[in-house]
């Protein structure tokens, strides 16, 4: 016997619950998105997502993935995934525009069986569709019934120098267990997003470690230099800043900018998300919001020795 129980958290996991003097698991069904008639388009545009690749260059500089990992409400819970183009729409079941994982897959622990999870490799859609705006639908149909969600719109464009300026794109690792979230554990899944944002090269922190000779010299054991930056984000929708402070959890960080007026390009440079410094927001007529984080290098090996 189930007790089927609809749930506000996004991890859907199996409880153990008391019913009739046995324990019986409980089906957490997905939630179903508040629905208002209120439309804030007529204030606000519908945040887009700009997303690049390259048909004649494969590196990953210029090539942008999207990752999806759900997970099922039941064993016996199926998912579609569909996604929708500027001329149709097409079911992913394989490797065709990215890459595929089918509920399975993931088996390295109990949590990940129901998982279901989708790479979209925006080269190949780009290479088989073309340019244009993309979205992606998840259909769940647990014990007969339907739950429908869609992911942002994404605008796909080939890459060129001039639309893609100014943006950040991170690349947050996952692994471990996020409590009342996902299970990563062992899968290294990489969640990725483009945003408008500014990456500040700020005063790199010193630490020294010296002694005082018996002539009064400060002489030298150790000394460590660590950079230090500040990233500051254009405005975004809850979904996006979301995913943002989510990330701020990950394993690893990686960060491509492409200021071309940067005090330097980095590329999948590893960094640590140390504070959320600052939140723009709660505007009057204005759903979005920015950010300000402060991080430094993860790898802190810039280090001089006396031996």
């Amino acid at each position: 016997m189930a007790i089927i129980t609809e749930n506000n958290n996004n991890d859907q996991m199996t409880q153990a619950v008391l019913a009739i003097s046995q324990e019986a698991p409980s089906i957490n069904l997905p939630q179903k998105a508040v629905e208002i008639d209120f439309c804030v388009c007529d204030y606000v545009c519908e945040y887009v997502s700009n997303v690049f690749a390259s048909i004649a260059d494969s590196t990953g500089y210029k090539n942008d993935k999207s990752s999806f990992l759900i997970s099922l409400a039941d064993e016996t819970s199926t998912l579609e995934i569909t996604l929708v183009g500027p001329n149709d729409e097409t079911i992913i079941d394989d490797d065709t525009f990215g890459e595929y994982f089918s509920k399975g897959s993931f088996t390295n622990t109990e949590n990940q069986i129901n998982y279901v999870g989708f790479i979209a490799d925006w080269k190949k859609i780009l290479t088989i569709k073309g340019a244009g705006f993309y979205h992606f639908k998840f259909k769940e149909n647990v014990f007969g019934e339907d739950f429908e969600t869609e992911s942002i719109k994404y605008r796909l464009l080939s890459y060129n120098e001039v639309q893609i300026f100014k943006t950040i794109r991170f690349k947050f690792i996952q692994n471990g267990i996020i409590e009342n979230g996902l299970d990563y554990t062992g899968l290294n899944w990489t969640t990725e997003i483009r945003i408008s944002a500014k990456l500040k090269f700020l005063a790199s922190t010193l630490e020294q470690d010296n002694y005082l000779t018996s002539n009064r010299t400060i002489s030298q054991i150790q000394d460590k230099k660590t950079k230090n930056f500040e990233i500051e984000t254009g405005l975004l929708p809850s979904t996006i800043g979301d995913m943002l402070e989510n990330g701020s959890l990950s394993n690893n960080i990686l960060i491509t900018n492409y200021d071309w007026f940067s005090y330097k390009l980095l590329e999948d440079f590893a960094i640590n998300i140390t504070e959320i410094s600052d939140f723009k927001g709660n505007y009057k007529l204005n759903p979005l919001g920015s950010f300000v984080f402060s991080a430094t290098e993860r790898q802190q090996n810039n280090i001089k020795r006396n031996v």
